[in-house]
């Protein structure tokens, strides 16, 4: 008897389409607010009053450190970083896993297309104050063995999951907040997918890692989020200037 595999729970193409539609206004409506924010003597990046501005990113030109900037600049900075970093991570995975089905290069190939319309969205979105290009080693994952690939997917969407929901406090403009409400619900269905994935029989598929333990939403301060990612990006990530709680 043939054994079923598991289904993929990705976004259909009508979904998506009305997902880059929503995001289109929403970038419409934000890329004035964003650009105006290197220039707001009044704001600060918490939301009372500052003596300056708050800024973009920049880049050391001799550490070569990335400093995402302040304020929700570098909130959705933060979320470009991460956007890059799966992005890469999939199309690695596409080109080097081993002992692959055509359903694990499906899945791993639908993510690729997902990603690569966020990266390209805060890229668009951030406009001149968007991090440049960073470079990725993908080293400590073993290519060779199929459910560390997905393991690593499922890690890597985990972490996006607790940026959006650990950086929502921080957001000061009601359409920036707009645009991580969206994303972290696609964030989730990713993780869930990798997870499913790794365990297609598990009734319960969500990963028990996004609920902590007083049973709430896994959440990651910008500093969390560099400190698990920073062992994959070869530049070194700067969260300094970021809002805190």
């Amino acid at each position: 008897m043939k054994k079923s595999g598991p289904t993929i729970p990705g976004i259909p193409s009508v979904e998506r389409r009305m997902f880059l539609r929503q995001m289109g206004l929403f970038s419409a409506a934000t890329a004035g607010f964003l650009a105006s924010c290197t220039n707001d003597q009044s704001l600060s990046p918490a939301g009372g009053r500052h003596s300056s501005a708050r800024i973009g990113p920049t880049v050391d030109p001799v550490t070569g450190v990335v400093d995402l900037g302040s304020g929700d600049i570098g909130i959705s900075n933060l979320a470009y970083m991460l956007d890059q970093l799966e992005t890469s991570f999939y199309r690695t995975a596409v080109d080097r896993i081993m002992g692959a089905s055509a359903t694990d290069r499906k899945v791993l190939e639908e993510l690729h297309d997902h990603e690569v319309v966020h990266r390209e969205f805060f890229k668009a979105f951030l406009g001149p104050n968007a991090i440049p290009m960073l470079d990725f080693d993908f080293s400590p994952i073993n290519f060779n063995e199929r459910n560390a690939v997905f393991d690593a997917a499922r890690q890597f969407e985990n972490v996006g999951v607790g940026a959006f929901n650990g950086t929502g406090p921080l957001i000061q403009s009601d359409e920036v907040l707009k645009v991580a409400g969206s994303m972290v619900s696609v964030e989730a269905r990713h993780a869930t997918l990798a997870s499913h994935m790794l365990g297609p029989r598990k009734p319960f598929a969500i990963a028990h890692e996004l609920i902590d333990p007083m049973g709430l939403d896994w959440h990651l301060t910008p500093e969390q989020v560099v400190e698990k990612a920073q062992k994959f990006i070869k530049q070194k990530i700067s969260v300094a200037n970021l809002p805190k709680l």
